[in-house]
């Protein structure tokens, strides 16, 4: 109904389409399932057993408020029409009166508007300033989403839909059970008999139109391949590389260089005690007797 209120006829049906499919399905489901011949083998059938009221409680509530919630608790879901037009700020619609009641409120008030008119023109003259500031001063629209009655009406749009937008529904349900039936009880044949027909029509919903394919091609083979380049090269090359070239590269020729300078004989070190010696001199001078 919100679809067909929108004035969006594609989405709409769309949504028909959608729910026939969805029928056709579910009902070829059941059908596969519980009727014709037995697909099971026969250890499968002889150990089929009953699921644990952990599973079967769950299950029983999920299937009691898909056929009743709707119907039972659509009101303190959704609301009715005075409380949505309320929630939304959407002024209501003043609803049209019959020629009878139109004829006399003409007759009764035709002189009382008069009276009215000049009254209201002497009034708000002096009043209708501050009165306009007084009522729209710090207050915020009178629902919790403002939406503008000139250009958006889907919602009342969609509770004053016609009998037909509210069953088609329903009929396409009835449309989708009818050729599930048709197609896995009354004549079996003729799944096989489309597939040998239309072989590529075949492949396509067989491959679930291809949505699996063209995901992995997207999204899963490029992610992958990433996955990859950081891994060699960024993990391997950069994080692991330098580590390793670290530990096993510059450590080990810091490592000889110094190594050399134990030679073992005494003047080698005699004379690096020299060395040391003034360099501490030099420093000293410079950076602490200048001082």
């Amino acid at each position: 109904e919100s679809a067909w209120g929108s004035g969006n006829a594609f989405a709409f049906w769309a949504l028909v389409v959608a729910a026939c499919f969805t029928s056709f399905y579910s009902w070829r489901l059941i059908f596969l399932t519980f009727y014709g011949t037995e697909r099971g083998d026969h250890h499968a059938h002889e150990h089929a057993h009953e699921s644990p009221l952990t599973m079967t409680v769950p299950l029983g509530v999920l299937a009691l408020g898909a056929i009743l919630a709707g119907m039972i608790w659509y009101k303190p879901f959704f609301g009715d029409h005075d409380a949505m037009t309320k929630f939304f700020a959407m002024p209501h619609h003043e609803v049209a009166m019959t020629g009878d009641e139109t004829a006399d409120e003409a007759a009764t008030g035709h002189g009382t508007e008069a009276a009215a008119s000049a009254t209201e023109g002497a009034t708000t003259e002096g009043h209708g300033e501050a009165a306009a500031e007084a009522h729209g001063a710090g207050q915020a629209p009178q629902g919790a989403i403002f939406m503008s009655e000139a250009s958006n009406t889907v919602l009342d749009d969609a509770h004053h839909a016609p009998v037909w937008v509210k069953v088609s529904p329903f009929v396409a349900m009835i449309l989708g059970f009818l050729v599930a039936w048709i197609f896995y009880i009354r004549r079996p044949e003729l799944p096989r008999i489309f597939a040998e027909n239309q072989p590529i029509l075949y492949r396509f919903l067989l491959n679930k139109w291809y949505f699996d394919e063209v995901y992995d091609a997207i999204f899963v083979r490029p992610a992958r391949a990433l996955g990859n380049f950081l891994w060699k090269k960024g993990d391997g090359a950069v994080i692991d590389g330098t580590i390793n070239g670290v530990a096993m590269g510059f450590v080990p020729a810091l490592t000889r260089i110094v190594n050399r300078a134990q030679s073992g004989y005494l003047f080698h070190y005699a004379f690096a005690m020299v060395i040391g010696i003034a360099i501490l001199l030099v420093w000293m001078t410079l950076l602490g007797g200048a001082h």
